[in-house]
Parts: C-alpha cells; structure tokens; sequence
C-alpha cells in the first residue's frame, strides 16, 4: 500500500482544509498519516502523530521536531509527504534533506500564503532565504493567489509551480437559514432590524489584527456608532488585549465576543457585512465563506483579500498599514450607513464563483498531490511588483 504523510503545525488545519483530500487518498488505496500538534478522534485519521511547532523558528524545539520528522520517513517509506503553511512546511522539508538523495519521497508543499515579498526587511529576508534554501527538494509547490504566484515564480522555489484556487469550500457546511431563524439570533446577540451586524471570523492573533476593528468603530460618531454590532467569534492570544481595548472605550454595548463558534454558519447568514483587517493572508475561508453566503465584505487591501473581492462590487478594500488605517475604515463605515445604494450592490454581488468550490477544486488539487499535471491554468499575475 502506498504512504503518505500531511504535515500540519495544528490538527485543526487538517480538519479544516484536507478532510476531503484524506478520503480521496484513502478511496485510491493510500494509507495516509498525520503529523501535527494536537490530537482529534475522526474515522479518517487513521494515524497521527503529535508533533510541537514553536513559531520561534530558531526554538530547540523545532530541532527535536525536525528529528522527529526525518525518523518518520526513514522508518515509514512514504511514496508523498505533503507540507503546509510555512513553519511545518520548512520543519518537514529540512527532514526531507536530511535523507540521502536515492532515500527522499516525494514532497509536495502547500503555501497558505508567503510571509515574504519582493522588499529588504529582515523578515522578508529570512524567510525568502529559507523557501530558496528548501527549493531543491520541493517537487511539486501550490500557491493560491497571484502574488505567491509571482514569488514563486520570481525566485525559483520549485521546480514545478501550480496555481490553484485555495483548498475548496464545501457549501454543504453553510445551507439556508429561514427568516424566522436568522430574527432570533440577531435578537440574541441583541440586534434589532435597524442595527447593522458587523462579523469578524477567525482566530485572535497580530496577523488577524482584530484591535484595528475596535479603533475604527471607537472612531465612529455615537450616532453612527449605535447602528452598528460588531460580533467576534474565535479565541486566541490578541483576544483579551481586544477585550481590554473595548472596555476602555466603553464599547461594550456595541461589541460581542462570543468566543469559538464550531458551526459559523448562521453568523454569516444573520450578519450584514463581513470584517477583515488581517495584515497577511493567502486565500482566507473567512472571506470566501461569507460570500458563500451572500455576505459583502470589507477588508484590508492584502493578497488573498483582492483575489477574492472586487472593490465596489461585492465588498470594500481599505489599507491596514497606513498609519489613517482606522479612520479610513470608519469612514467607509459611515458610507454604508447613509449610502443605501451602495450597500444593496454590494450585497447583490456578493457570491463566490463555483471555481473556488470543492466539487471543482478537489478533482483538480487531488490530481496535482498523486503527480498529475495541473488541472487549472496558470493566471499571469496583472500587479506589478518592484
């Protein structure tokens, strides 16, 4: 039987993106294990391995992990490994070089969006330096939004590059909601048919940035600011900084953190307008979720962000590094409380395209991990870059 091994820094990110990629494996006669931080009981993990990720890439305890990970292949033969995100994929791919050239499977790594561009920061430089270093056993990498595209393909980092349009969203996990229904939870979280819900998804980190979203509705005039709810769900490390930051503004009537939602479903489908400020991303489920949902967005002006939105059409673009970055979202949130127009167009185009859908994207991606040729054209990216 043929192996072979996803790598992942957290088990949630299997559970996640590659559930329907492990059956398709497993109905083709593959043996598939996990290696991640983290443990979860599901009929399609079969064998998991629970390995620690530090986001120090210098930790000792990266080291121990990497070990780990050569051991894995040298005692397992597995014919594919398949790495994703950038710190377990540079984990798995340095124990990939590690074996004898004649030893190494196959490895195919996944980019959920470069933490690099073109510039000279230092961080750019570092992790730009380590993608170069681990090109030469990356056989297959998939990026999924046009300027990793164009890194990509800039700096050599593989030796066969395939664009793709994420990891699929599965529209069964996100059906209709009735009338009736969709009333009642506005009115939980306290919301009344005149009030605007603003949603934010996500895990609560530095990158997700969640505190710029308190700022500019603290910016709001009351006026304006009373029309609006903005809603949180998800927990992580920035979460009690944003708790804190809204009590000291005395934002607690207008601002809910309900933790983690396991089924956001009805959030979206209850919700007006979706909120993104993440300063880095690569192709975000939040955004193409709550198009999924016919919800229009306003985000921060990123890669994976602009793949997916059209200013004007089916949701808003604003920076998240200019230092008005704020007030420049709360003006935009004014607009949409006095430009009626303007929300109902937004609202008419917010739908993703079947392409981005997993009925589409999985034959193409499954096709692509087994060593098939890319089943998608490969975009010429129309941004220039310096």
């Amino acid at each position: 039987m043929k192996k072979i091994l996803l790598c992942a820094s957290r088990i949630s990110h299997i559970l996640n993106f590659h559930l329907p990629y492990i059956q398709a494996f497993q109905e083709n006669g593959y043996q598939v294990d996990i290696a991640a931080e983290g443990t979860a009981e599901h009929p399609l993990l079969t064998q998991c391995y629970d390995l620690r990720f530090v986001k120090n890439p210098l930790s000792r305890t990266n080291l121990t992990t990497i070990r780990q990970l050569q051991k894995l292949l040298q005692d397992n033969h597995y014919t594919m490994v398949c790495s994703n995100a950038t710190l377990a994929g540079a984990a798995l791919r340095l124990a990939v070089r590690r074996l004898k050239k004649n030893d190494r499977p196959r490895c195919v790594h996944i980019s959920h969006g470069y933490m690099f561009d073109t510039g000279r920061s230092l961080r750019s430089l570092l992790y730009r330096t380590v993608e170069k270093r681990l090109s030469d056993v990356t056989d297959t990498l998939i990026v999924m939004n046009e300027e990793d595209l164009f890194l990509a393909q800039h700096y050599r980092l593989s030796k066969h590059i395939v664009f793709t349009n994420g990891m699929g969203l599965c529209g069964d996990r996100f059906p209709a909601i009735t009338a009736e229904e969709r009333t009642a939870l506005r009115q939980k979280l306290g919301a009344d048919d005149t009030t605007k819900i603003l949603l934010c998804v996500g895990e609560f980190s530095a990158r997700k940035n969640q505190s710029l979203l308190i700022e500019a509705l603290n910016r709001l005039p009351y006026p304006q600011r009373r029309q609006y709810l903005l809603v949180f769900a998800g927990e992580g490390a920035t979460q009690e900084e944003c708790q804190r930051l809204t009590e000291r503004y005395e934002l607690h009537p207008f601002v809910r953190f309900l933790g983690q939602v396991r089924e956001p479903n009805r959030l979206y489908r209850s919700a007006d307008i979706l909120l993104s400020a993440s300063v880095m991303e690569g192709l975000p489920f939040n955004v193409m979720e709550a198009l999924y949902c016919g919800l229009p967005v306003i985000a921060s002006h990123i890669k994976g962000h602009y793949d997916l939105i059209a200013d004007g059409e089916n949701g808003l673009l604003f920076s998240p590094d200019a230092p008005n970055a704020a007030a420049s979202l709360s003006h935009l949130l004014q607009n949409l409380l006095t430009d009626t127009a303007l929300y109902r167009r937004l609202k008419d185009h917010a739908f993703l395209p079947d392409d981005y859908q997993i009925e589409q994207v999985r034959p193409c991606l499954f096709n692509i991990l087994v060593g098939g040729h890319p089943a998608v054209e490969i975009p010429t990216p129309e941004v220039t870059y310096p």
